[in-house]
């Protein structure tokens, strides 16, 4: 299976920010895919092709991470590569949320290399919201740069992505409670 650990994003405004930059970029459904709803999420650590017996030891692993609930407020737009030329198009997040991001996929990090799995590439704290179909599309982030609403985190799961023609569907496999009571 092909796998990853996340954490979900819930926040309504997200969506209503989709339909604001789909209304004011005058974008078409051939140049850029919203990603959906259902599918918000930031990923802490991709996996990739993930055995049955190595999904086992993952969450053997990730049963053994503690962290505390905590809130994340999202804030302004980017792209990758760039805003001139997007593949990727997503919502930041306020520099707390971001460091406690940043700490849990640390943790995460740690516990899967004792699993045998690596980063393919640094955790940067984003939420992708779009998907360009070509790289001509251009993101005004000057429009953006504010709040989009704020989201608490308090698990993380070890997701299934299966792929078809019309995006993605994932599947929690695995979830990890965050310590509601302060005690991890």
């Amino acid at each position: 299976m092909r796998a990853f650990v996340a954490v979900d994003a819930k926040s309504a405004e997200i969506a209503k920010l989709q339909e604001e930059m789909m209304s004011y970029s005058g974008w078409s459904a051939r140049e850029v895919r919203p990603v959906s709803p259902d599918n918000f999420h930031f990923t802490l650590l991709f996996l990739g092709e993930t055995s049955d017996a190595q999904a086992e030891k993952v969450k053997e692993k990730l049963a053994g991470i503690k962290f505390e609930p905590f809130s994340i407020t999202y804030t302004g737009v980017g792209a990758f590569p760039s805003v001139s030329n997007a593949r990727a198009i997503w919502v930041g997040v306020d520099d707390e949320g971001a460091q406690k991001l940043q700490a849990l996929a640390a943790q995460v990090v740690s516990k899967m290399s004792e699993a045998g799995f690596r980063p393919d590439k640094p955790f940067s704290p984003h939420l992708t919201i779009f998907r360009a179909k070509n790289r001509h599309v251009r993101v005004n982030v000057e429009k953006y740069a504010r709040t989009f609403g704020t989201d608490r985190i308090d698990a993380m799961h070890l997701k299934k992505s299966d792929l078809a023609p019309s995006g993605p569907t994932y599947s929690n496999i695995y979830t990890v409670s965050a310590a509601l009571d302060g005690r991890a």
